[in-house]
């Protein structure tokens, strides 16, 4: 080979391994400390995955890979030292970016990696530094050829180097040292290329109150941190009871009470938990009774980081009587639905709010102390706080109090239909339904035939045959004759029962078209050959045609079958 050729291409290959592997930055053998291997394990304590993570702040906290967390019971992190740290905790995740943010337990101050601030510019040095044991840095070194949008302000990377598939999640560092994204692979299968995804969004990501029930974050059996805001957090324990055992629920009680130990709704949930899953929790009957003395504990430590004068009271009395209602077998002093009434008339004392009220009622009506409920049903009425709720349980105990007036009960589903908005939605259906029994009570069948299409219209047409059933015998009453066949014969056509065919029968008789009313009688005979009242009305279609020995033969069968009208048809037209 020509030797200017050769000497050429040594300096072009002693060039290019200068660019691979160039001189250390100062920072570089301290921030080679922050790099990290992870190992995660199954529920098992089986080993699922290791890969590479890193320190980004002194305190512990780690950004790695979602994957390698998928499916985790368990996880810990090694330093290039050999030292390990058990990962205690979830910070947030992304699925879609393939990155995870998460707590590792130290005991004191770790080195790290500073966050970058998005975004680094094209064209700007970088280096890559993976794990490694060595006293000396291993890293390479390339710059960023493309920025792209990630997600708000922060960015994607294109960097200009190979990515082996163990440097994967290997920080991208500045030329200051700071961390720009975690190495992520060429996904054209190249490989002449890497890309980053940015550490200031992985290390940005919090779970939010509702995250409890995302399938990221379900995934992993790890513990997850709570948001930062107690209130929101407040909202992501109460969703957490749904998808946890008791004893699990229970640690994740004490952990947000741990992190937020101001907070009174820890507390209250605590001892609702306590009292409820006391028989779960406990190993003895003497336990059930301690666990029911650690809520009523709960529920004064409450009340101690309460700014609401009447919460304690009100509290015990919710908890008491929510425990007493539905376990008759409760015997512990202080434990009765008296005691609960006592507490939440304690409340209303120190400051009379009306969701207390409604406690008071609902303990009121259980009691069946129907006037002390509908009192405490109408102060909430008489206030801004009114809902159809509190109208529909005032029309409830109202109906249960001697001597009450019909048209007082309708008024209250008046005004709880009405609460519902204009026009009624679905909430309304039940109010409706109460209103249109009371209707037909006092022969208002015009009006009960209006709130029935007022139901049909807030459940936006979705009833079964029932509702026809019930719509046609109003709609009869009424006189709409063609309106109730039109009804019955939609109930039939939804489902073809006996009574229905004897219902249509009815309406035909008194339409007076007896040839059709008998074909609707002998349906519903052939699918129930013992319908007394069938051979009656049949009997009655016979005797309007003149054909009474027939007719007799039917009031008879009728009698025999137990008809309680039959008697009386047999006297007057089988003489």
């Amino acid at each position: 080979m020509n030797k200017l050729i050769l000497s050429a291409l040594i300096i072009v290959c002693s060039y290019s391994l200068a660019l691979a592997q160039g001189k250390a930055p100062k920072w570089m053998n301290k921030s080679r400390k922050a790099v990290l291997t992870v190992t995660t394990f199954d529920k098992d304590n089986r080993q699922l995955h290791t890969g590479i993570a890193f320190f980004v702040s002194e305190n512990g906290e780690i950004l790695s890979s979602y994957s390698l967390f998928k499916g985790a019971a368990r996880a810990q992190v090694t330093d290039p030292d050999g030292k390990s740290y058990s990962v205690e905790r979830i910070w947030g995740a992304d699925e879609v970016y393939d990155i995870i943010r998460v707590q590792a337990s130290v005991s004191k101050k770790v080195e790290f990696l500073p966050v970058a601030n998005d975004p680094v510019l094209t064209g700007s040095p970088v280096y890559f530094l993976p794990f490694s044991t060595d006293k000396k840095p291993v890293f390479k070194e390339g710059q960023i050829v493309e920025v792209s949008k990630l997600s708000g302000a922060y960015s994607y990377y294109k960097v200009s180097m190979p990515l082996a598939s163990k440097d994967v999640n290997t920080p991208i560092l500045t030329a200051t040292g700071e961390v720009i994204g975690l190495a992520q692979e060429d996904a054209s299968g190249k490989n002449e290329q890497s890309y980053a995804a940015s550490a200031g969004y992985a290390h940005s990501l919090r779970i939010g109150s509702t995250d409890f029930l995302s399938s990221t974050y379900n995934s992993i059996a790890i513990k997850k941190a709570w948001p930062e805001d107690a209130e929101q957090a407040s909202v992501a324990l109460f969703i957490g009871r749904s998808t946890q055992t008791p004893q699990q629920y229970l640690e994740t009680v004490n952990d947000f009470i741990a992190t937020f130990p101001n907070s009174p709704d820890g507390y209250t949930t605590r001892a609702s938990h306590y009292a409820v899953y006391r028989k779960t929790l406990a190993s003895s009957s003497t336990d059930e009774r301690t666990y029911l003395d650690k809520a009523l504990e709960d529920i004064n430590t409450a009340a101690r980081y309460s700014n609401k004068p009447g919460d304690a009271n009100y509290n015990r009395a919710k908890l008491i009587f929510d425990i007493a209602a539905t376990d008759s077998t409760i015997t512990q002093q202080g434990w009765s639905v008296d005691d609960a009434l006592n507490a939440v008339n304690q409340a209303i004392s120190e400051d009379d709010q009306p969701v207390y009220r409604q406690l008071q009622g609902d303990i009121s009506f259980y009691q069946q102390k129907f006037e002390d409920a509908y009192n405490a049903y109408m102060k909430i009425n008489e206030s801004d706080m009114a809902t159809a709720e509190t109208y529909y349980m005032a029309a409830k105990a109202k109906e249960n109090i001697t001597g009450f007036n019909i048209g007082d009960v309708i008024a209250l589903l008046d005004k709880a239909i009405e609460k519902t908005g204009t026009p009624p939605g679905a909430t309304a259906a039940t109010y409706i339904l109460e209103r249109v029994e009371w209707k037909m009570k006092l022969m208002m069948y015009a009006e009960a035939v209006a709130d029935y299409d007022l139901y049909y219209n807030a459940v936006g047409g979705r009833v079964e045959a029932p509702f026809y059933y019930y719509r046609e015998q109003a709609k009869f009453r009424a006189g709409d004759l063609t309106g109730a066949l039109a009804d019955i014969q939609q109930a039939i056509t939804m489902d073809s029962t006996p009574d229905y065919l004897a219902e249509e029968a009815s309406v035909y008789i008194r339409l007076e078209d007896y040839t059709k009313a008998m074909v609707s009688l002998d349906k519903a005979l052939d699918k129930a050959p013992d319908f007394a009242s069938c051979y009656r009305l049949k009997g009655i279609c016979l005797i309007r045609q003149n054909k009474k020995n027939e007719a007799c033969e039917a009031f008879n069968k009728a009698k025999e079958l137990g008809d309680p009208l039959a008697n009386r048809l047999i006297r007057e037209h089988c003489k």
